[in-house]
């Protein structure tokens, strides 16, 4: 029995074109599973230690404060995970303004904007500079642009970083 018969077909059941898109299809699927796959594992499915950081997000208006929850994702802007929402505080934002009977400038807090603190827990690798997530390393003081599913904080700061409970 020959392998290839006169109109080109494998062991006389199959075309050898049709074989090698029928290979490259399964080889093209493969290759996007594993690409969405990659992407849809998230932070705290990775191992590694725990970190908790705190994220300031100072001058949202209320309603946009309001947004963050609990159990929320916590990505970068980018659309990669760097922890999940363990608390959410809103603060009225300080601020000052000038009284004119007195001539001096007086703290007031806002009834409009909230700072919002983020607390976020995480799991990834210690560093000398910090604490790696993924392709970042999340260190206090940083500025930190982030979102969640409902909320996006462009000029977020990391104020607090403990690493593994210490």
């Amino acid at each position: 029995m020959q392998i290839f018969d006169r109109k080109y077909r494998l062991f006389g059941i199959i075309n050898l074109i049709d074989l090698l898109v029928i290979i490259a299809v399964l080889v093209a699927a493969f290759a996007v599973y594993r690409l969405l796959s990659h992407n849809k594992q998230t932070a705290t499915e990775s191992g590694g230690t725990t970190a908790d950081y705190t994220i300031l997000v100072p001058g949202q208006r209320g309603i946009t404060a309001e947004q963050v929850k609990v159990g929320d994702q916590v990505f970068k802007v980018t659309g990669k995970p760097i922890g999940t929402v363990k608390a959410v505080r809103l603060l009225p934002t300080p601020s000052e303004a000038f009284d004119p009977q007195s001539g001096t400038v007086k703290p007031y807090q806002s009834t409009v904007y909230s700072d919002v603190w983020i607390d976020v827990s995480v799991k990834g690798t210690p560093s000398q500079t910090g604490f790696a997530v993924g392709d970042i390393t999340i260190h206090s003081g940083q500025s930190l642009p982030m979102m969640t599913s409902t909320f996006e904080g462009d000029n977020a700061i990391v104020t607090t970083l403990t690493i593994g409970g210490q």
